[in-house]
């Protein structure tokens, strides 16, 4: 059987939203799928400007009004598991890391993501984990196993900060999904 859950959002900013209404499923994807909004934020050590070079971040966020096909929860929270890596300016970078979805019933899912920006626009990339090792715990997906990972995101940061010595923090919304051939 093949199945496909999509995470989507009617996005409040009109860019954003009409970049969501051309966003089509990824190739081979049946037309089964769902929605969530996704918002949160980022924190940096040593965050991008406008020289490139190397920073981390955390992230944290909420999924809300969540709809999907099979039927699954409505909403999740998601963080990363340990601090991302990127590199870049503000203008043009690549970021790679590993999160949590912990949906409100309790199951999760581990991502493994890229993501490649040009100014505010972020497109993620990843796969579905089976587990992610932090120190001595264990954290296990329970939800989504093998699938695929898309997102387009806004990348709200500071011009002050990106002109300056670094972004500390900026806010991340957008679109983001999840999809299986299987």
């Amino acid at each position: 059987m093949r199945r496909t859950t999509r995470l989507a959002v009617s996005l409040t900013t009109l860019a954003l939203a009409g970049a969501a209404a051309t966003i089509a499923p990824p190739v081979g994807a049946a037309p089964s799928g769902g929605g969530c909004s996704l918002t949160g934020t980022a924190k940096f050590s040593g965050g991008p400007n406008n020289a490139a070079h190397a920073f981390t971040y955390t992230f944290t966020g909420t999924l809300s009004s969540c709809q999907s096909n099979p039927s699954g929860p409505s909403s999740g929270t998601i963080a990363t598991l340990v601090p991302a890596k990127g590199g870049g300016t503000c203008a043009l970078g690549n970021t790679s890391g590993t999160a949590l979805v912990t949906w409100a019933d309790k199951s999760t899912t581990i991502i493994d993501y890229t993501t490649q920006s040009t100014g505010p626009a972020v497109q993620l990339q990843g796969r579905v984990l089976p587990s992610f090792k932090v120190k001595k715990k264990i954290y296990k997906t329970t939800r989504d196993k093998g699938d695929n990972a898309f997102g387009y995101l806004a990348f709200q940061a500071s011009p002050v900060e990106c002109a300056g010595s670094g972004v500390t923090s900026a806010g991340i919304s957008g679109i983001a999904g999840l999809n299986s051939n299987s």
